[in-house]
């Protein structure tokens, strides 16, 4: 995968549930795994999008239980 194709997908998963973070972190989380090489844009989109570190939610998620 491009860099340009990554960004494209990581920009309709922000959108998944009509922009749910909940959801949008488990596809990021899915996709990080998939493609490690663009775990950083990954995490800076979330940012941008929600306001708070990528694994700062996935910490306070797991904290409560949730995956």
């Amino acid at each position: 995968m491009k860099k340009e194709e990554a960004e494209k997908v990581i920009k309709i998963m922000l959108s998944a549930d009509g922009g749910c973070k909940y959801c949008v972190s488990d596809l990021l989380r899915l996709f990080s795994t998939e493609f490690p090489e663009y775990r950083k844009p990954a995490k800076t989109a979330f940012k941008d999008k929600f306001g708070i570190e990528f694994e700062d939610f996935l910490k306070k998620q797991e904290g409560k239980g949730l995956k």
